[in-house]
């Protein structure tokens, strides 16, 4: 039964704390993906050889996320003059500064030794800070910031999703078809295409599926108790054992398990929410501190492990707990001490009373690019 007026405003505006500690997970799945593939490369010396790459799904999750809680959040925008400016200004605030700040640290490491990265360009420097897809001399679409080839999709789905609250268009009304439009063109897609056409891809069928999922929770219409259950169980036995697949199907392999999971703590909010412990929705408000911030991190792990000359699996196994036990206290620091503050600083700044014009301001600089995975605020 679809809920009235009153009731969808509330169901938007509660906490889904079972989904900030899915975005806890989906980082430490990425941690552990990395801690695997440098150890294999620095320490074991098998940069080849097969491994469980199944943490990179993590994204996946992200990606989910990030079209679940910019469809639950549309309510909060309702009576505002400039719906889609005030969003642009709000996503600016809570992903771009610290994302600037760590492609500005890394920058910095290129400069001082360009060995690191010999096709460092004016261009690619422009179009990381920008969130447009550019090759690297490897060919490979990467900004200077290897994590931050999430984001270039991230920014362009806000930018979408800005376009639908400037028309005054139900969110899923307008992404449904962009987005399936995107989809069918990346299976198409070659090489040989421009490289900001890497935009087009089955994976922003992913950020549809959260749009979808906040369709239904604002209308109550979620799955019961237990039908979460074995969404949440199993979508993560999927996403953990399931191989990657390669394109155009890789939304499946670990898109539709990464729905399922979503949709499973959504459905389960209301019996799992409040007994999420509290170190674990810290670690979900870190998760974005902790993406940007573990690959500068993990390098000196593993170079502490290979300076004992620990090799083969406990290599491995040990890359993976130290991997976990130093990046997530080092996000929480930097989350607290330079994140946060950056965040009040720009709030304070929306807050003057000329910042009616920001965010069209922010929309001119920025544009076509602006924001990402983002927590219920």
């Amino acid at each position: 039964m679809t809920g009235s007026g009153p009731e969808r405003s509330a169901e938007a505006r509660k906490n889904y704390y079972g989904v900030q500690a899915l975005r806890a997970l989906a980082a430490a799945l990425v941690v552990v993906h990395h801690s695997i593939s440098m150890s294999l490369m620095w320490v074991v010396r098998r940069p080849g050889a097969p491994y469980w790459t199944n943490g990179a799904a993590g994204v996946d999750i992200f990606f989910v996320i990030s079209g679940f809680v910019m469809a639950i959040s549309v309510p909060g925008l309702a009576g505002k003059r400039n719906k889609a400016g005030v969003f642009l200004w709000r996503r600016f605030t809570r992903i771009v500064p610290l994302y600037w700040a760590a492609l500005t640290v890394r920058l910095a490491q290129l400069l001082l030794a360009p060995a690191q990265d010999p096709t460092l360009t004016p261009w690619r420097v422009v179009a990381s800070y920008l969130f447009i897809p550019a090759k690297n001399g490897k060919g490979e679409v990467f900004p200077i910031v290897v994590a931050g080839w999430t984001l270039n999709y991230e920014v362009f789905f806000y930018l979408l999703f800005a376009a639908a609250l400037a028309f005054d268009i139900s969110p899923l009304a307008f992404l449904a078809p962009c987005l399936t439009a995107l989809a069918l063109a990346g299976m198409a897609r070659t090489p040989a295409w421009p490289d900001f056409t890497a935009l087009a891809s089955t994976l922003v069928l992913e950020f549809l599926f959260g749009v979808v999922l906040a369709h239904f929770a604002t209308r109550r219409k979620l799955p019961g108790a237990a039908m979460g259950w074995l969404l949440l169980a199993g979508g993560l036995v999927a996403l953990l054992l399931v191989p990657e697949a390669h394109a155009p199907l890789g939304f499946l392999a670990w898109g539709a398990p990464a729905a399922a999971i979503v949709t499973g703590a959504v459905a389960l909010e209301d019996q799992l929410g409040s007994r999420v412990p509290r170190w674990l929705l810290a670690a979900g408000e870190a998760s974005y501190a902790l993406y940007l911030s573990h690959t500068f991190i993990l390098p000196y792990v593993i170079n502490g492990i290979r300076g004992v000359h620990m090799t083969g699996a406990p290599a491995l196994a040990t890359a993976i707990v130290l991997g976990l036990a130093v990046t997530f206290p080092a996000a929480l620091l930097i989350h607290r001490h330079i994140e946060l503050p950056l965040m009040h600083f720009f709030k304070k700044r929306r807050t003057r009373p000329a910042d009616p014009a920001a965010p069209s301001l922010l929309a001119s600089a920025i544009s076509p690019l602006a924001a990402v995975v983002d927590s219920p605020e």
